[in-house]
């Protein structure tokens, strides 16, 4: 056997472990938008995923694909009672979005039978594509496929519709904050969605902190929602995992593993020694 050296930070990957006495669960930070030249994946990472039995994703992606999920975001994203985007956020964020929509290609009109939330990550995802990126290549996506091909056991953390229930249970004014949050990171994109994966790719997890966290930092409630509340959720069950006798790979938004209130950070203050990969 080699002895593995010291990594220098170049040599790093958006990956962490934890060994307990039975088992080791890896820690995989995810971009759910990438391209396909950011393919093939370091080999810690694709190692990791040889060396475990069970993954473990934000939610069952399959289960967002069938015709029930699709019946679902159109019952929940659209109004029922009369109102409209247009009347349910100010003029001046109405205008802001009608002007980013346009540089995606589409009118803001044809959103304004549905709310806020539904509006913005559909600018979102039409934002990632016009640069290139695909949900398709998505880490998680392809880890998702994998595990599918290799018969590994699948698990979630949270089911499709807790996630659609986090955004419609937004109320009207934070819906609009979700729109302006989402318009600071639409103008970060075209500048810094390279950067973003170059930093993901490193595992440089202060480059990551502050080009995917910054724009939370304006908007705290959304943080707290978005980040902080499921990171604590999710705790539990990843101690759990801990104590079983088969390896883990969780595959999570790299957003959830750094900072303050990350996954890694928790499990550091319980007393977990986790090494970066």
């Amino acid at each position: 056997f080699v002895l593995a050296q010291e990594k220098s930070s170049d040599d790093k990957s958006c990956l962490w472990k934890i060994k307990s006495k039975d088992n080791t669960v890896y820690l995989l930070g995810s971009i759910h938008f990438l391209k396909k030249q950011n393919y093939p994946l370091k080999s810690s990472v694709e190692n990791a995923f040889y060396d475990v039995q069970k993954l473990v994703f934000e939610i069952n992606l399959d289960t967002a694909e069938t015709p029930r999920a699709q019946q679902l975001i159109l019952a929940k994203a659209m109004y029922g009672n009369g109102n409209t985007l247009k009347n349910s956020v100010n003029e001046e964020t109405y205008n802001l979005a009608k002007k980013k929509a346009k540089e995606v290609g589409i009118e803001v009109a044809q959103f304004n039978n549905f709310k806020p939330w539904f509006f913005t990550l559909t600018l979102m995802a039409l934002k990632f594509q016009s640069l290139g990126f695909e949900p398709a290549y998505g880490i998680d996506r392809y880890f998702f496929n994998k595990a599918k091909q290799g018969n590994k056991e699948i698990m979630s953390l949270e089911s499709f519709e807790y996630q659609i229930g986090l955004f419609d249970g937004l109320s009207d004014k934070k819906q609009e904050l979700l729109i302006l949050q989402s318009l600071k990171e639409f103008d970060i994109f075209d500048k810094e969605l390279n950067k973003i994966v170059s930093s993901w790719a490193n595992g440089d997890s202060n480059g990551l902190e502050d080009t995917l966290l910054r724009s939370f930092k304006e908007f705290p409630e959304l943080h707290h929602k978005f980040i902080s509340k499921r990171n604590l959720n999710w705790l539990p069950r990843i101690e759990s995992f801990l104590t079983d006798d088969k390896n883990y790979l969780v595959v999570v938004g790299a957003g959830h593993l750094i900072g303050d209130d990350g996954i890694i950070k928790l499990l550091e203050d319980k007393g977990y020694s986790i090494e970066q990969l």
